[in-house]
Order: C-alpha cells, then sequence, then structure tokens
C-alpha cells in the first residue's frame, strides 16, 4: 500500500507540473509518447505473448508519432494520420504472409486505443481551458480508482464481475463513484474560491456531471483491460510503475473515458 501511494504522489505531481507549466508543453508530449510506447508494448505481450511480427513492430513505431503530431498539430492532422497509418498497416497485411487478419485486428486497435486516444489530451491541452478541464478530468478518475480500490479493500463482498476481475466489488465500484464526486465538487469549490482563472469556468452541476460520468466510463475502461489480461492469463500488463503495475494497469481507466470527454465537451 506504502509503495502505491508514494508512486502515486510522484506521478500525480509530475503530471500536474508537465500540464501546467507552459514552458514545459513539448516535454509534456515527449513524456505522453514514451508513456504510450511503453504502453503498446504491453498491449501487445498481453493480445500476442509470443509472436512479433511486423504489423507489431510498425504499430510501435507509429504509436509515438501521432503523438507528437498530436503535440504541434490539430485534431484533423492526427485523424490524417491515422487514416494513412491504417493504409499502412493495410498494405502490410495484404503483402505480407506471416500475418493474419487477427494481427491486423490487434495493430489496428492499438492505434486507436494507445495513439490516436492519447493525442487527443494534447490538442485539448492547447486550448485556452485546456489544463484545466485535464485537471477535472484526471481528478475524477484517479479519485475514483483510489476509491475503487480503499473502499473495495476495506468493505467489499460482492463481487462485480467475478469472472473478469474477481478482486473488484460492486461496493469498490459505488465507493469510486462517490469519491470521484466528492473530488469534482471540491473542485468547483477550489475554483469559486481560489483558482477562478485555472479551472473551467462552469457550473458546479458541469463538474458534478462529469464526475459521475467519468467514474462510469473509468470503469469500463478497467474492466476491459481485465478482460484482455484475464484471456491472456496475466496478472498485470507490466512492472514499470511499482505498486500499480504498467502504463496499462494505471491508465486503463483514463483511456477508454477520454475520447467521451473529449468529444462530448466540444458537441455540447
Amino acid at each position: 500500500m506504502l509503495q502505491r501511494v508514494i508512486t502515486g504522489i510522484i506521478l500525480v505531481t509530475l503530471t500536474a507540473v508537465l500540464i501546467w507549466v507552459p514552458v514545459l508543453h513539448a516535454l509534456l508530449g515527449f513524456f505522453i509518447a514514451c508513456l504510450t510506447t511503453v504502453a503498446i508494448w504491453e498491449y501487445f505481450r498481453i493480445v500476442e505473448p509470443v509472436n512479433r511480427n511486423i504489423l507489431n513492430m510498425t504499430t510501435i513505431g507509429l504509436v509515438p508519432l501521432i503523438i507528437l503530431i498530436g503535440t504541434f498539430r490539430s485534431v484533423m492532422a492526427i485523424h490524417l494520420f491515422f487514416v494513412l497509418s491504417f493504409g499502412i498497416l493495410s498494405v502490410i497485411y495484404i503483402f505480407n504472409k506471416t500475418t493474419s487478419i487477427s494481427r491486423l485486428v490487434h495493430a489496428f486497435f492499438g492505434l486507436f486505443y494507445l495513439g490516436w486516444v492519447p493525442a487527443h489530451l494534447l490538442i485539448l491541452h492547447r486550448m485556452s481551458e485546456g489544463p484545466g478541464l485535464i485537471t477535472l478530468f484526471i481528478t475524477a478518475v484517479a479519485l475514483c480508482d483510489s476509491g475503487a480500490y480503499c473502499v473495495g479493500k476495506l468493505f467489499g463482498k460482492h463481487a462485480l464481475a467475478p469472472e473478469i476481475s474477481p478482486n473488484k466489488t460492486w461496493e469498490g465500484s459505488i465507493g469510486g463513484i462517490i469519491l470521484s464526486i466528492v473530488g469534482t465538487f471540491v473542485l468547483w469549490i477550489l475554483h469559486k474560491t481560489i483558482f477562478t482563472q485555472f479551472l473551467p469556468m462552469q457550473s458546479i452541476v458541469f463538474y458534478l456531471k462529469w464526475g459521475i460520468l467519468l467514474a462510469l466510463l473509468s470503469q469500463i475502461g478497467d474492466l476491459l483491460e481485465s478482460r484482455w489480461k484475464r484471456e491472456a492469463g496475466v496478472k498485470d500488463s507490466g512492472m514499470i510503475f511499482p505498486g500499480h503495475g504498467g502504463v496499462l494497469d494505471r491508465c486503463d481507466g483514463m483511456l477508454f473515458a477520454f475520447p467521451f470527454f473529449f468529444y462530448l465537451i466540444k458537441c455540447f
């Protein structure tokens, strides 16, 4: 538990500095590119544990490129690169007989989930309220994860999805949602009293709404990765973060929730 807390504090501090210090914008992109490169490696270790093929290696190379494009370019540039990358992977599949349709699907999904999705975070970061919105997003998801873990450990009795992740409980899930709501409520208070120019200039309904939605979405993302690991017989995606596991273990909920957050905010 202590190791998990220490690692969490270090990650939160580093992330906050990279998000809120303007001169470190490019460094944030480099940091995300490094994390996603590790994540795509972990992903292939889960879905294709005994295979190293040209589709895998190409995708591992494409992921940091789309992240760096997100650092300096627009959403349209990310979409264009994503489409071109799909074309590259398709051509490799067509002409390389060592590949298969399942490997193509794995590669394309990995590019989408671990390249296209996190690249949007860097696009959002450049917007006027971007750092504040990202702070809201990370707070809601991280507190849901911590709340689910702690409440589940202390009070969990009823399994949430026993065939996928036996340790997850309904009590933990509800505890995560409640802590996410509390966290976003505290952010709204801070916005109204201290950080009026930094956090999103929105109503309390906006903050609480996203506290609930992000908690629910992030738990689906957590279960999605748990399903992958269950099929592969893997406990953790990696060991890069002491007490937390791999990058996928730490960011699974964020990866699933973020595209909903990004596009729903832009559309509504």
